[in-house]
């Protein structure tokens, strides 16, 4: 069977309320919460886990703390993306050394290679290490648009398997799943765009939605993928579709974190310069978290 389909959880980095340190066993908490609701994949120091904060130390330690509570029950895929191609390489050699399965590896954003520069940096990254690479496709902070195109030429390159996909573009979506998914894996990367996307072709979801609640975008995995249910998940993702549109317009690191304390996993606050979520956006989330039945128990709410 394929290990790279279903619900991959790009995991929150958990923060302190007092000095915005990261609070390890918050992490394992929430690894242990993703797993046994049935999540597929986890993947430490992606855009939901804030890694644009985390100093390259912190970025190690977070994929270090991943693997060992993971402790080979799901694939670990690190990622491990970075502005220059040696950062790259430092970081995904780590995540082997470590024992990640794979990795996933956002274009250089900031300034924007050329394709023939793009194409070089992860052949670079692939001869470097040895394990099956994700490229992430999200125009949206990287400024680069990984087309059918390009990815066709990324697809030539040995160890690069998968495509995340977040562009939010269906047309284009179905153009690369027609075109390249027999030489890529593709997953879903937009989180308004998960139902299309699965039911377009995609293998599976990076979601960081997933974080709070874990079960019902396993659900919705299943139900269309699984059993072609198509009239049940379109009944689920009415209420998923109006959480999702609230961490995609709301600040999603801040959303994710209050999302998750209110399915009962406490995992902090993001890291400055962004702020938690004011009272009133807390009481819509809260509404839309009960709407899907996702809000833990009185008791399973306080934060440390």
């Amino acid at each position: 069977m394929n290990a790279y389909r279903g619900i991959f959880s790009p995991v929150c980095t958990p923060f302190s309320r007092n000095d915005q340190s990261i609070e390890e066993d918050k992490l394992r908490n929430l690894i242990e919460f993703q797993l046994e609701n049935g999540v597929h994949g986890i993947i430490p120091g992606g855009g939901t886990g804030e890694f644009a904060a985390l100093s390259f130390e912190e970025r190690k330690r977070v994929t270090e703390i991943c693997v060992e509570q993971v402790n080979g029950r799901v694939p670990v895929m690190a990622h491990t993306g970075a502005c220059s191609t040696r950062e790259v390489i430092e970081l995904s050699k780590h995540a082997e050394s470590v024992g990640c399965d794979s990795l996933m590896i956002v274009p250089p954003y900031y300034e924007v290679p050329t394709d023939d520069q793009l194409v070089a940096h992860y052949a670079a990254v692939s001869d470097a290490v040895p394990l099956p690479i994700m490229v992430y496709s999200i125009p949206a902070h990287s400024k680069i648009n990984l087309t059918p195109e390009i990815l066709h030429r990324l697809a030539e390159i040995k160890n690069v398997t998968m495509l995340k996909d977040s562009t939010s573009d269906l047309t284009q979506f179905q153009q690369i799943v027609t075109e390249i998914g027999e030489k890529l894996i593709i997953f879903n990367g937009s989180d308004v765009g998960a139902l299309a996307g699965l039911v377009h072709g995609a293998n599976g979801c990076v979601w960081g939605v997933a974080n709070a609640t874990p079960k019902a975008c396993v659900e919705l995995y299943e139900l269309v993928i699984e059993q072609k249910n198509y009239a049940g998940a379109l009944d689920l993702w009415q209420d998923l579709y109006a959480l999702n549109y609230f961490f995609e317009t709301e600040g999603y690191a801040a959303t994710a974190k209050s999302a998750t304390r209110m399915a009962g996993i406490d995992i902090g606050i993001p890291r400055d310069p962004f702020t938690p979520l004011t009272a009133e956006q807390e009481g819509r989330l809260e509404r839309l978290m009960d709407a899907l039945g996702a809000l833990a128990e009185p008791a399973a709410l306080t934060a440390d």
